[in-house]
């Protein structure tokens, strides 16, 4: 009887269960999308029984697609975006929605621990600062504004620790989430009393959930949880991953030489190492511990990519032909960017529409615009300020560690023209890894682990990666680029005069 593994996704935007064989090779995929509640500004979250119902669906589908037998799936893996918060009383009912990761609620409660210096204090055990979203704010602000809703609830976990609850029972989240919760002793590897008390919440240290490892097994499929998705009772689930470790894992990343591009809505980059800075004053980045023994992930981030792009062309390109449809506009665009010389144009684009990577509360900007330039100079200046953004986030990584070769997935990734200009610019090869849904996967491969199918994730990495192309860089774009790279800098720098 063949092997098959089932990975599960919870992303922000939506919930990916694909099935794979052991091979690598993808069988199916369900995607189900959930719109988000936003009762208020800044707020962003879902209904906790939604969530597990569209999940449930989606397994339900995903399974009957790939036309495996439910009893050949011998594991479950599961991965989401870390932080958010769900609230779940000792009955594992929940207690508060799904808060997703978007969420800006607590943001006062970061700022408050950043000036009465509570957040560099505790800086030498979490090795990060605070941001809106993670559990570390988000439970000073329930005690301030929905205190009740605490005192109801036994334990607070993370997404796709939901669904480990409804699939198997078990309140539990794992070491890779756990570690990115700004509550959480990297060192020691667990829920730390004293980073609670400095945060003025010891009183709810018991809330902490247990820990379990990412390839262990968590739990098994509940009757219950099998009558609603078609998976077979007593299937294990493993402990699972937090979505940027599941991907740069899915991408065969195993060592500090291989740097980690996911290119969607977020510019996501990053890379194992067996240090990590413990200095809060020289802090670049975000630390975590990740899905690899005695290794941290170190991420430097932002939403600068591709969601500039399609504000681009959703405002500036017009609508597809009759019959086309947005993929033909990709292509089209790509095409149009083929055929331009970078040379032939100064625009700088600083892709800050959304967010911003170097210059707080920085918005996007074109600059040097004259009345010769054409639209088609804007779409080249947005697709090289996407790429350029990538590059700053690399050189604050680890401007010192020269890299063998990076590997990209996300929607730059589906496009050629946008991978080899990554490749110029950053003078590195780029290799695509082979397939989609690669959380998904990573779920999946560490599910492998946990029951045995793989003896570590060195032979699931061997077994399940593989690199669909690679695009190496051009030496005479890379010279080019590397003079463009420097104006794109200086623009950087002009934001600062609003933003002073």
């Amino acid at each position: 009887m063949a092997d098959y593994l089932l990975g599960i996704d919870n992303g922000g935007s939506g919930i990916k269960c694909a099935v794979f064989d052991t091979t690598g090779s993808m069988l199916s995929v369900a995607r189900k999308r959930l719109p988000l509640d936003q009762p208020a500004p800044g707020y962003t979250q879902r209904d906790a029984r939604a969530v597990w119902k569209a999940n449930a669906a989606a397994i339900r589908e995903a399974i009957v697609e790939s036309g495996v037998l439910s009893r050949e799936i011998r594991a479950v893996g599961l991965t989401g975006y870390g932080n958010g918060m769900l609230l779940v009383d000792h009955s594992g009912r929940p207690v508060s929605p799904c808060i997703v990761s978007t969420d800006a609620r607590a943001a006062d409660q970061c700022r408050k621990f950043a000036e009465s210096g509570a957040q560099r204090r505790i800086f030498p055990r979490t090795l990060q600062t605070l941001w809106a979203a993670q559990p570390a704010a988000l439970i000073p602000w329930f005690r301030d504004n929905q205190k009740e809703a605490l005192d109801r609830s036994a334990t607070y976990l993370g997404i796709k620790d939901w669904i480990r609850l409804c699939l198997t029972g078990t309140m539990a989240t794992e070491i890779t989430e756990a570690s990115s919760t700004c509550l959480f002793n990297l060192k020691e590897r667990g829920f730390d009393a004293e980073i609670f008390r400095e945060l003025g919440i010891e009183e709810y240290f018991g809330l902490a959930p247990a820990c379990v490892e990412s390839t262990g097994i968590s739990g098994y499929v509940t009757e219950a949880a099998a009558a609603e998705t078609g998976l077979c009772a007593g299937i294990p689930v493993s402990g699972g991953y937090f979505d940027i470790d599941a991907n740069a894992l899915a991408s065969g990343i195993l060592n500090d030489s291989l740097l980690c591009l996911i290119a969607g809505t977020w510019s996501i980059n990053q890379y194992l190492s067996k240090t990590a800075n413990e200095d809060y004053d020289l802090n670049r980045n975000t630390t975590t511990l990740s899905y690899l023994p005695e290794h941290y992930l170190i991420e430097d981030s932002s939403a600068t990519s591709a969601s500039n792009f399609d504000w681009f062309v959703s405002h500036l390109m017009g609508t597809a032909g009759p019959g086309d449809t947005r993929s033909d506009l990709y292509q089209a665009c790509d095409a149009t960017i083929s055929a331009m010389d970078p040379e032939a144009s100064d625009v700088v684009f600083v892709p800050y529409l959304y967010d911003s990577s170097a210059v707080s509360g920085g918005r996007g900007a074109f600059f040097n615009l004259n009345g010769s330039h054409t639209r088609d100079q804007l779409l080249l200046a947005v697709y090289e300020g996407v790429v350029f953004s990538t590059a700053m986030h690399v050189s604050r990584l680890k401007p010192q560690k020269a890299f063998t070769s990076a590997r990209l997935s996300g929607g730059v990734a589906h496009s050629p023209v946008w991978s080899q200009m990554m490749a110029d610019v950053l003078d590195l090869p780029i290799e695509i890894p082979m397939g989609t849904e690669l959380a998904a996967k990573g779920a999946a491969m560490g599910a492998g682990v946990a029951c045995g199918a793989f003896i570590d994730l060195a032979q699931a990495v061997e077994n399940m990666y593989a690199t669909e192309r690679i695009y190496r860089p051009q030496a005479e774009r890379t010279a080019i680029y590397r003079k463009k790279y420097e104006t794109y800098c200086k623009a950087i720098e002009a934001l600062r005069v609003f933003h002073r």
